[in-house]
């Protein structure tokens, strides 16, 4: 695994080594883009500003109805501006999404939860999955990809997966129960567990073909960098979330 290479904007940062033709970013903590203690009217307003920020619109938007399931959804062209403004019209209950449509942006929100950025190089396919420990528990990614191998034959040497910000094992301290939970990712650090998320999904990735070379981490801890990004762990309810999404165009990098 590498190091991810990042730009950082005013509002999000982008990878820098991402095949030609996809963009990738992740907001930080200066706009809440989720649906959290803001009025809807926010909502609307903080999207509208970030996305014109990248160069894209609210309608391209698709975003899932996340709840912490393993439950994955291919997009298509209908399902532009799903889950824009609204919770209710989501793709319900989903929490990744794959696409081999152009100017569709793919979205997920999160708050310590890590956002996995999955493309294949070759095909021009993405992916995008909301990995938190739930849904690590009941192999998401590993499922993602299996999507994306079955229905559109990527490859696994052609896959480049990028990690975003998430709670990491230095801050994310769990109970005696996920060692029933989990077989991989858990550590012993002073008579407490902790949880490594990154671990746990690089070895579903690893299962299920992809080489450690081809995997890209930002390296940012939530907890830790809570001044620059949301975090559920540290704020609770009163958290926002932010954006992570992905796209894949017909040029050059849009930013």
């Amino acid at each position: 695994m590498h190091r991810a290479i990042l730009r950082e904007y005013d509002y999000f940062f982008q990878f820098q080594n991402t095949p030609e033709d996809v963009t990738a970013v992740f907001t930080n903590r200066k706009l809440n883009l989720g649906f959290i203690g803001q009025p809807q009217l926010q909502i609307h307003k903080n999207r509208e500003f970030l996305l014109s920020q990248i160069g894209i619109k609210l309608d391209q938007l698709v975003c899932p109805g996340q709840t912490h399931s393993d439950h994955v959804y291919v997009a298509g062209q209908k399902d532009k501006g799903r889950g824009r403004d609204s919770y209710e019209d989501a793709v319900d209950d989903t929490d990744a999404l794959v696409t081999e449509k152009r100017g569709i942006a793919l979205c997920v929100f999160v708050a310590d939860c890590l956002p996995v950025f999955i493309m294949d190089k070759k095909k021009n396919i993405i992916a995008l999955a909301h990995c938190g420990w739930k849904s690590t528990q009941k192999l998401l990614l590993e499922k993602t990809l299996l999507t994306m191998f079955d229905r559109f034959k990527t490859k696994p040497q052609d896959v480049v997966m990028f990690l975003g910000p998430a709670i990491r094992k230095c801050c994310f301290q769990v109970g005696e129960e996920f060692l029933g939970y989990f077989q991989e990712g858990i550590l012993r650090k002073e008579n407490k567990i902790f949880l490594d998320l990154i671990q746990a999904n690089c070895l579903q990735a690893e299962r299920a073909g992809l080489s450690k070379e081809n995997i890209f981490d930002s390296g940012i801890c939530t907890a830790c960098e809570n001044n620059k990004f949301f975090s559920f762990r540290k704020e609770g309810e009163a958290a926002g979330r932010q954006m992570a999404r992905t796209e894949a165009i017909r040029s050059s990098r849009a930013v």
